[in-house]
């Protein structure tokens, strides 16, 4: 009930927002035409620059999954965008990979007390931390292939347990390789989005892609159900 009134007022924020921005005269701003070109500029630098940019926009996402802020599908669809599909998946897959070792060191190494106690408040996370127990590096890899669990919950979690450094790497490189290409995908299939034709063949893969990856925690959950031994368990 909680989380449907939240929603509910999210809608009315927006819907409250938008009626506001037709008033002030601010709806030319939202264009499609002007974003493109606005983004276009950004990309003509980032051609100009593109080690630069490549360092400026690694980073960038490093600090974004190392400090766990709430920004990374924002980045993701960015850096496909102004980067490309490959390009931009294999930045996004390195930085985030470092930033989640940078994390998961931090909060084994020197945080850990102080990680505890936060986590203490999350009742996922003793769950998580018990899947650990058996198998961590394919219970690992799971949760970073499904995103069955919030992504920086899955970066903090792991440290508390005994899972090895290098399986920790391994399985959150190989892991999030899927959910990155999908979002770097549809950040390029935007590039050639038109309010004219916009159900384009590589716009509908793309967002049929996204959609795929959104329901993938609900099949491995009516698999569970009729596999219950096989597999991690995961909250229904």
């Amino acid at each position: 009930m909680h989380s449907r009134q939240s929603l509910w007022v999210r809608i009315a924020v927006l819907a409250a927002v938008g009626w506001v921005a037709v008033r002030l005269g601010l709806v030319p701003w939202l264009q499609l035409d002007r974003i493109q070109a606005e983004i276009g500029y950004f990309q003509e630098l980032v051609r100009q620059h593109e080690m630069l940019a490549l360092l400026i926009l690694g980073g960038l996402y490093f600090l974004t999954t190392a400090l766990s802020l709430p920004f990374g599908l924002f980045l993701s669809v960015l850096l496909g965008y102004l980067l490309g599909r490959w390009v931009g998946t294999s930045l996004i897959v390195c930085s985030a990979t470092a930033g989640a070792l940078v994390l998961f060191i931090l909060a084994r190494w020197f945080l850990g007390r102080w990680i505890r106690n936060r986590l203490e408040r999350q009742p996922q996370a003793a769950f998580i931390a018990r899947g650990f127990e058996h198998h961590a590096f394919n219970y690992l890899l799971l949760l970073r292939l499904i995103p069955l669990f919030p992504f920086w919950l899955v970066n903090l979690v792991p440290a508390l347990t005994a899972i090895r450094t290098r399986d920790y790497v391994a399985a959150t490189f190989l892991g999030i390789l899927p959910g990155s290409f999908v979002f770097a995908n549809f950040g390029a299939s935007l590039r050639h989005f038109k309010l004219g034709d916009p159900w384009s063949t590589e716009t509908v893969t793309a967002l049929m892609l996204i959609i795929l990856l959104s329901l993938l925690p609900v099949i491995y959950r009516l698999w569970k159900k009729k596999r219950p031994g096989i597999g991690p368990e995961v909250p229904g």
